[in-house]
């Protein structure tokens, strides 16, 4: 009787901390956003001191008609004059946990954006991994695809 009563007890306990995880979760992804929006102001202000606290030293993204790799290039390519950007807005965004320290999140950009004379494609699906380094939550990795003509 005692070992039914304790295994009940402990698996009320392990329902209990269901929704606090995901209340973490969910605070947690607000977060990202805001870094992920924060990472986008950057590009449109060309800021460095931004953009350099947001990558891992071997991050690569695929974006802007380019990929770039790693942290230096990251960073030049944003502080970079060859894009300006007018505005964007990111939208719709969604989260897949892959464990505790990883997450891929996905979402619409909207953007008003030159890039070397060429308008660049005004809606896009992103993908952005992130990933919680020494105490930091870090983006290894961002991809964008042009929406066309959906």
């Amino acid at each position: 009787m005692r070992r039914i009563a304790l295994t009940a007890f402990g698996f009320a306990l392990l329902l209990s901390a269901v929704p606090l995880f995901s209340q973490t979760n969910a605070t947690l992804e607000k977060t990202l956003e805001s870094n992920e929006k924060a990472g986008w102001q950057a590009w449109k202000d060309h800021d460095a001191k931004q953009a350099v606290a947001l990558f891992t030293n071997d991050s690569i993204s695929i974006a802007d008609g380019g990929v770039f790799k790693g942290k230096e290039q990251l960073v030049k390519s944003i502080t970079d004059a060859r894009c300006v950007v007018n505005s964007f807005s990111l939208s719709d965004f969604s989260y897949m946990w892959l464990d505790k320290d990883t997450v891929v999140m996905t979402y619409t950009g909207k953007q008003d954006a030159t890039c070397d004379g060429k308008k660049q494609g005004g809606k896009v699906f992103a993908t952005s991994i992130w990933q919680k380094k020494g105490g930091k939550w870090l983006s290894p990795f961002h991809q964008e695809t042009e929406a066309g003509s959906m």
